[in-house]
């Protein structure tokens, strides 16, 4: 872990740690690429896909303490003495993603008539997706490898767990489909999804578990009850191959990165669009319809209070939108190495730090802008985890000026 302390100026993102592999950015081989990178979701780990089969956990909840520091000593003084685990993953790692179990003692306790290979009270798990279309579980405090899974025919793109953790996970591939196993039943597939007709590029589960996104070639973003299996909509507006999507804190919104060149910020309840975030000036037209653009957004991230969004893009840059503000340009920014490529972005669970994957295999960590939400913000919030599209329902009365404000298009 590289730590940096140089000061942070207007406008400018302030790099605070860096995992390093020694390879050249700009003349990289083939297969070093950090095409992943996740946090648990209590930040008690953070997994890193360095390229060439490797993939390195460390302890997050330690090492984030110490990150704008010249040593090992976090804020009080104490050394960071926690160890990483190294995993060589057999193959080429494209994917990953932690999935959080129900700890033992809150089960319900089930009778089985049968033996299983895995045991599904784990409290953490890791995931990884490979080129030959397998996917492996992995305890991420000793690199054991629990269980592989084999369905998939072509490369994993995405992995996602269920937040709600049931240990569902749902996996992408270049073979079009969407597939759903059961940890919980020792790794069972027992769903496939086809909609699409290219490539899946990426998948993001709605906070409370109900509603998965899926993004792909072709201008596909669809979203999908995940209790009935079935589409809910097909959200239109992508002029080429979507990338990434991300929901926000409270479901009400979700973002999605493509090639021509913007982020989409949609009304998850209705499939409008509410912002749209340009990467380029002018604006792009539907001439991005086809071919590859050097400016074409990789990766997109919501902050934990729902007031940002981060990006990433291939001119270079790392952005930071305020979705708090009315204007539609990028209140930081942050630049990578002459040469080097940034491919992905996740906002640590709690915020103040955004992780970055680079086509060197690097992982650079950058300071994430702060805001204090106002009372407003966070009381919408808090009415739409507890009860859900209020704004939408006609059996619920609200003030006038109140609805436009639950469903984000007032800020």
């Amino acid at each position: 872990m590289e730590r940096y302390s140089q000061e942070q100026t207007d406008g400018e993102a302030r790099v605070i740690g860096e995992l390093a592999t020694g390879r050249d950015g700009v003349n990289y081989q083939p297969g070093g690429e950090c095409w992943a990178t996740a946090f648990a979701p209590d930040e008690s780990r953070f997994a890193w896909s360095c390229g060439f089969r490797k993939v390195v956990i460390i302890p997050w909840n330690r090492y984030k303490n110490c990150m704008q520091s010249q040593d090992n000593y976090d804020p009080d003084g104490y050394a960071i003495s926690a160890e990483h685990v190294s995993i060589d993953a057999g193959f080429t790692v494209t994917s990953l993603a932690f999935g959080t179990g129900t700890p033992e003692k809150e089960l319900i306790p089930k009778q089985r008539g049968y033996w299983t290979r895995f045991d599904f009270t784990k409290d953490l798990i890791l995931a990884t997706g490979h080129t030959n279309g397998r996917i492996r579980i992995w305890d991420p405090y000793t690199g054991k490898l629990l269980l592989e899974l084999t369905d998939h025919v072509q490369p994993v793109l995405a992995l996602s767990f269920a937040p709600d953790g049931s240990l569902r996970l749902v996996s992408g591939s270049k073979d079009h489909t969407i597939k759903v196993w059961d940890m919980s039943d020792d790794g069972n597939m027992f769903k496939t999804m086809r909609e699409h007709t290219g490539p899946v590029r990426s998948l993001s589960w709605s906070p409370d578990s109900k509603m998965l996104c899926s993004t792909g070639d072709k201008q596909k973003v669809f979203l999908w009850c995940m209790e009935s299996f079935r589409m809910l909509r097909r959200l239109s507006g992508h002029y080429n191959d979507v990338l990434d999507c991300s929901f926000s804190p409270d479901g009400a919104m979700l973002a999605t990165a493509s090639a021509d060149t913007r982020v989409i910020v949609w009304d998850t309840s209705t499939g409008e669009q509410l912002r749209v975030l340009n990467h380029t000036k002018p604006a792009t037209s539907i001439i991005y319809m086809s071919g590859a653009n050097g400016a074409y957004v990789r990766g997109v991230t919501f902050s934990p209070n729902g007031c940002h969004i981060s990006t990433v893009c291939q001119d270079g840059y790392l952005r930071f939108w305020n979705l708090m503000s009315e204007e539609d340009e990028a209140e930081v920014t942050g630049t990578t190495l002459e040469g080097e490529a940034m491919l992905n972005c996740t906002f640590s669970p709690v915020g103040g730090a955004v992780a970055v994957g680079h086509g060197s295999g690097n992982a650079v960590f950058y300071l994430a802008p702060t805001m204090v939400p106002s009372l407003l913000h966070l009381s919408r919030m808090t009415i739409r985890r507890s009860i859900g599209d209020v704004a939408s329902s006609k059996n619920i009365l609200l003030p006038h000026t109140l609805r436009p404000y639950l469903q984000y298009k007032h800020w």
